[in-house]
């Protein structure tokens, strides 16, 4: 979508990032990305232009004519914190890693890894919709929370981001989340969550746990990109 034309609005929480279509390109490769800048200043959200509730879930609709990616993570950032004081997150954590040893960061990383793999399917965001008699189009991205995520068995790489992050964070392992983009000349196109291992290190390295990968056994694994920001969960 052409941010020059078209307005972006947000559904329940936020602006999300599409997957870009690469997977053509598709190839394993581990370590990548070491060194890609930390971006911790504070962006506030997109502005918050309507909300309603429905059937028990409320959900919020923000905009803005530019959406820059700090604003974007601004959101799921908003949205795992909320998460990690959900107590259903809390137990949910806990359950996916209770046969992990003591302390052992990796065996609860790839325990998470394998549980959202294995129950949450990747599946396309909302598409474009027309709007009013001028027919005008509106990207329309959904958020979802982390429960959300898991309760309904699917989401983009934004909710699969959400939901790794918080199930790292409710365990005691650092979660980063990791935008990046196909070519150096291409807007950001895939957002995937990461935990800083082994656990207790002053200076944990970033271990991928990107569950939108196609195929089992992906732990670890990182599509190659051209550039990538890193920011706090």
């Amino acid at each position: 979508m052409n941010r020059d034309t078209y307005l972006k609005v947000s559904a329940a929480v936020g602006v999300g990032l599409v997957l870009w279509g690469g997977y053509r390109l598709y190839r394993q490769r581990k370590g990548l990305g070491e060194g890609n800048p930390l971006i911790t200043r504070k962006t506030p959200q997109a502005a918050l232009v309507s909300s309603y509730t429905n059937g028990g879930m409320k959900t919020e609709m923000r905009a803005d004519r530019d959406m820059p990616i700090e604003q974007r993570i601004a959101t799921i950032q908003d949205l795992v914190y909320k998460s990690v004081q959900d107590p259903k997150m809390r137990k949910l954590a806990l359950d996916i890693t209770n046969k992990c040893p003591e302390r052992d960061g990796t065996c609860e990383a790839r325990a998470i890894y394998d549980a959202v793999k294995g129950r949450v399917r990747y599946t396309g965001d909302i598409a474009a919709i027309k709007h009013g008699a001028k027919g005008r189009h509106e990207g329309i991205d959904l958020y979802q929370s982390a429960w959300r995520t898991w309760e309904f068995k699917g989401g983009d790489c934004d909710d699969h981001s959400i939901l790794i992050s918080t199930l790292l964070a409710l365990n005691g392992i650092e979660p980063r989340l990791r935008v990046t983009a196909e070519s150096a000349r291409t807007d950001w196109g895939h957002i995937y969550a990461g935990a800083l291992l082994p656990k207790h290190a002053s200076s944990g390295k970033f271990t991928t746990l990107d569950t939108t990968l196609p195929g089992n056994n992906k732990f670890g694994v990182e599509v190659p990109y051209a550039k990538g920001l890193d920011f706090p969960a």
